[in-house]
């Protein structure tokens, strides 16, 4: 079914696209900071710490239209890295001194999402927009890795894992920042990017013993500075 969803946002969009020879096509990548944040976000880790704020990137298609002399509106399809970290000390029983020690592990989540942003633009300036809008984004897998501390106070763990199962395959997120303008081609542009969707999600025991579904206040967020660059207009 989020496999349908993609494909079905995606050919809508290309449709759009062809209809009006008016569109302008850009080329969007750049460099990204995400993490989670949520009331349990602490307690999704494992570690009982905060996570932390880690580098990722994104790649893909925009679209651009001018509506009048003050705004735009544009759509896009896009690759895009998001996750977090999570480290601190956990103890573990040391077989070679036989004694309990404290070590410090550290996880690393990866997820790997199509986003499609839906936004408008509105001119500040001769070169400043203000860009505001809406993220849907699909999940195309969450993979868990785990350094050798972890591996080493966890025997069985693998060094990496398929936490797929445990994310929801839908995220939305704002957009919100400002576009400047560096030349006819480039622009580049600073972007907030909370997410409003709870993503974490796993079984639990309910009141009755049975165990049941329960998403967890964890969401994405990320600052990223994207550079577009037109590849046809």
């Amino acid at each position: 079914m989020k496999t349908r969803i993609t494909i079905l946002c995606c050919m809508l969009l290309c449709l759009a696209f062809a209809a009006n020879a008016q569109w302008k096509f850009e080329l969007v990548a750049g460099p990204s900071f995400t993490t989670f944040t949520g009331g349990e976000k602490k307690d999704w880790g494992g570690t009982d710490t905060n996570p932390k704020l880690v580098l990722r990137g994104s790649l893909g298609l925009r679209a651009e239209r001018l509506l009048n002399e003050k705004l735009s509106a544009g759509g896009g399809i896009v690759f895009s890295l998001k996750g977090t970290a999570y480290q601190g000390d956990v103890e573990y029983y040391n077989t070679v001194t036989f004694d309990f020690e404290n070590i410090t592990v550290k996880y690393t989540k990866i997820l790997a999402y199509i986003d499609v942003p839906l936004y408008v633009k509105y001119k500040a300036g001769d070169k400043i927009k203000l860009l505001a809008g809406l993220q849907p984004s699909f999940l195309l897998s969450a993979k868990v890795k785990n350094d050798k501390n972890a591996r080493t106070a966890y025997p069985n763990l693998p060094e990496k894992e398929d936490a797929k199962d445990y994310y929801s395959g839908l995220d939305l997120a704002l957009l919100l920042g400002p576009h400047y303008q560096v030349n006819e081609k480039l622009s580049v542009q600073l972007l907030v990017t909370p997410g409003i969707l709870k993503i974490a999600k796993d079984e639990v025991y309910g009141g009755n013993g049975n165990m049941v579904n329960k998403k967890f206040k964890v969401n994405n967020a990320g600052l990223s500075l994207s550079f577009a660059y037109i590849i046809s207009e």
